[in-house]
């Protein structure tokens, strides 16, 4: 499919609307005329009638197309999350919410601890496996309203909305709990790892860089602190 440009775009709709005022024209004339529609005239708004909606489907479809490659663009490809980019416009509209209704939300910031050994170990297909089962512990963990996204290669974040820190940090345990439930075998070697995990409030205050700060510095002191108190990788 040849993608309309936006201006392309534009003269279209317009082309269409202006159609449309053309057939609206010749059935106004049709209700004041005693002979009705003339052989001319009907014909004419046949065509334009033809033409409106074949311009109707032509935008629906570029729109659709569209519509379809900002998610794909919004998606990281090896586990089906939002990615990134996807993942930060959805914070902005949660920022937007909290400064016009009041709404707070809760980012989750969540590091899978020595993944780089587990791929420098047991190779990167692996690494990839288990990247797909932790998207999907956090997949199923998570509201229609949240959001779960893979941030960088073992880095992945939640958006839990309209959500206070408390019931936020209760639900990310139990999902650092199914985490830890994670395991990838490996000619025979099963292999677990578990996850740091460190949170911002999201509020009327907030901007998307301090969000996203906050978040970065608390996972890395949760890191910190667990890496003195207990082995993060495991192997059976």
């Amino acid at each position: 499919m040849n993608i309309l440009t936006y201006k392309q775009g534009y003269q279209l709709e317009h082309s269409t609307f202006k159609v449309s005022e053309k057939a609206s024209e010749l059935i106004k004339k049709f209700h004041q005329s005693a002979d009705g529609l003339t052989l001319k005239n009907w014909k004419a708004l046949s065509e334009i009638l033809d033409y409106a909606a074949a311009a109707e489907q032509t935008i629906a479809e570029q729109k659709q197309y569209i519509s379809n490659l900002e998610s794909i663009a919004a998606t990281d490809l090896l586990t089906g999350l939002l990615n990134r980019h996807g993942f930060e416009n959805e914070i902005i509209h949660a920022i937007a919410r909290a400064k016009r209704y009041g709404e707070r939300s809760l980012f989750a910031y969540i590091d899978l601890d020595r993944f780089k050994l587990i791929n420098d170990t047991y190779g990167h297909n692996t690494g990839d496996i288990m990247l797909k089962q932790v998207s999907e512990v956090l997949n199923i963990s998570i509201r229609q309203t949240d959001y779960a996204a893979r941030l960088a290669g073992d880095e992945f974040g939640l958006l839990l909305t309209n959500c206070d820190i408390e019931k936020g940090k209760e639900r990310v345990g139990y999902i650092r709990h199914n985490l830890r439930k994670i395991t990838v075998n490996h000619n025979g070697t099963n292999i677990q790892t578990s996850a740091s995990i460190g949170f911002s409030v999201i509020d009327e205050s907030s901007l998307l860089e301090n969000v996203l700060e906050k978040a970065d510095k608390a996972m890395y002191l949760n890191k910190r602190k667990r890496r003195h108190s207990q082995n993060k990788y495991r192997i059976s």
